[in-house]
């Protein structure tokens, strides 16, 4: 977008803000603060992720409308193609909306209830799963495992199914959360089963042609593939999804379902425009989609509803949010429906460092004297100086690494997207001591980090220290009032 256009939209939403005056309170409130100001403000912030590396696009709208639409970096580094309002990415994660609402299509339908058991739908059920209900899976309240295989792993769909009903139980079903991508590929399988069509052939008949989404999908839209963003892991070529090996024309059912849909920043605000309406779910199926039957313990101020996380904020409004991973591309849907706000963010580079900018760009709009942080840049010497440390703090210990850190070249600093990934890969080996010792060494360098006090909680938690993974996840919701995994643990173990 250039700085004409720009300034034009500015002028723009500065007569909608004249004109708003009269409206709701807290939408007038949203219009008020998403003024040329407030414009310029998330510019400037997303310039300077610019320079250090993000790549990807953004896009900010008020009441549908894009104030802030455009790419930042490229499509492609080698032939140096540009991120543009145009460009697709994988959108992860986010792919389990479009799952819930087809559910919820389907029982508008008269084809199925989210009370259905999912016996209804599979043979050879075990016992003690027998009472999964679709409601369940939605809610990832299975107890089923987070995956039981690769993204891109070759499976057939009677090998899944019995490799996931075969697996062992996390928890009784329905008394607690535990985020499971095979549940949204078993809902998957029973949109097909229910529809007689394949998955992608239903969500675009039902969801997507009627929000006018026309470029959302596996590979039903024909995508030109020269505007589908290659995905770069440390700056390493990981490719395009579509040239991962798929069954026909979605992917295996470790995927399936859960993630991997490919889309635009633009598609899914027609997609948030369309949620608005009775196009796509009647008002009472949206009223499940975004506040279902609870657990007991619950009160529905913060919940993972089906296919969101739906919170109540501290301006007492509804934030519905979602994001998608798969550590190479990242996407971030935030969408504050009573307030007219909607934040869509896709990157081709995944850094953790990048991965709270939708929630920045929020609090520049609703706290007018926010003043945002800018990440540390993801460079060569910035990742030498970390990984020396790491292995300092390895080999000799903590003082150690801290006393170098200080004694450091201040143009130099710590990245501590690289220090958590090393933390989690020593949870994966179960060394759980020297997985402290690195979180630690992130929190002394990052005391404001909530995800640093976070996952050094979760690696108490997997030592069996109660006393500081309570400690440090309260911490992090200080930082992070919106951490409801911190909330949730430290519930449940001040209960025990």
């Amino acid at each position: 977008m250039t700085n004409k256009t720009t300034n034009v939209l500015s002028k723009i939403f500065l007569t909608i803000i004249l004109l708003s005056i009269a409206g709701v309170s807290s939408a007038q409130n949203a219009v008020w603060q998403t003024s040329p100001i407030t414009i310029t403000k998330i510019e400037d912030y997303l310039g300077k992720l610019d320079k250090i590396g993000y790549s990807g696009s953004v896009l900010v709208a008020l009441n549908g409308k894009p104030v802030i639409s455009r790419g930042y970096g490229f499509r492609d580094d080698e032939q140096k193609l540009k991120n543009s309002t145009n460009t697709i990415f994988d959108i992860g994660s986010i792919t389990k909306q479009f799952t819930a609402a087809a559910i919820l299509k389907l029982e508008m339908q008269g084809k199925l209830a989210t009370d259905d058991k999912i016996t209804k739908y599979f043979q050879n059920v075990p016992p003690e799963k027998s009472s999964i209900t679709i409601h369940h899976l939605l809610r990832h309240s299975t107890g089923l495992p987070g995956g039981v295989g690769g993204d891109y792993e070759k499976i057939t769909e009677a090998a899944f199914v019995e490799k996931v009903l075969s697996s062992k139980l996390r928890f009784p079903v329905g008394t607690r959360f535990s985020y499971s991508n095979v549940g949204y590929s078993l809902l998957a399988l029973i949109i097909e089963k229910v529809s007689g069509q394949s998955y992608d052939q239903f969500l675009y008949a039902n969801l997507w042609k009627p929000a006018g989404m026309e470029t959302t999908g596996y590979t039903r839209p024909n995508f030109d593939k020269n505007l589908i963003a290659v995905g770069y892991r440390t700056d390493e070529r990981w490719g395009k999804p579509t040239e991962k090996e798929w069954e026909n024309d979605a992917p295996y059912l470790h995927l399936k379902g859960n993630g991997g849909i490919l889309s635009t920043t633009g598609e899914l605000l027609k997609w948030d425009q369309a949620l608005l309406t009775d196009k796509i779910l009647s008002t009472k199926a949206k009223q499940k989609y975004y506040h279902p039957a609870l657990r007991e313990d619950e009160t529905g101020n913060s919940i993972y509803a089906y296919g969101w996380d739906v919170m109540k904020t501290d301006r007492n409004t509804r934030r519905v949010w979602h994001n998608g991973s798969n550590n190479v591309f990242y996407a971030d849907f935030y969408r504050f429906i009573d307030e007219g706000i909607t934040i869509i963010l896709m990157t081709n580079k995944w850094q953790n460092s990048f991965n709270d900018t939708g929630r920045i760009i929020s609090n520049i709009i609703f706290y007018p004297n926010y003043e945002p942080v800018v990440p540390i840049a993801d460079n060569g010497p910035n990742r030498a100086f970390t990984d020396a440390t790491i292995k300092l703090t390895l080999e000799k210990d903590l003082n150690a690494a801290i006393e170098s850190y200080k004694k450091r070249n201040k143009k130099i600093d710590l990245l501590e997207n690289v220090i958590n990934a090393k933390g989690y890969d020593l949870i994966t080996e179960k060394k759980l001591k020297a997985a402290i010792e690195i979180f630690k060494l992130n929190v002394f360098a990052f005391p404001k980090s909530a995800n640093a006090f976070d996952s050094l909680g979760e690696a108490y938690l997997a030592a069996g220290d109660k006393k500081f993974t309570v400690e440090n996840y309260k911490k992090s919701l200080l930082l992070n009032p919106e951490n409801e995994n911190a909330r949730e643990v430290i519930k449940r173990l001040e209960n025990e």
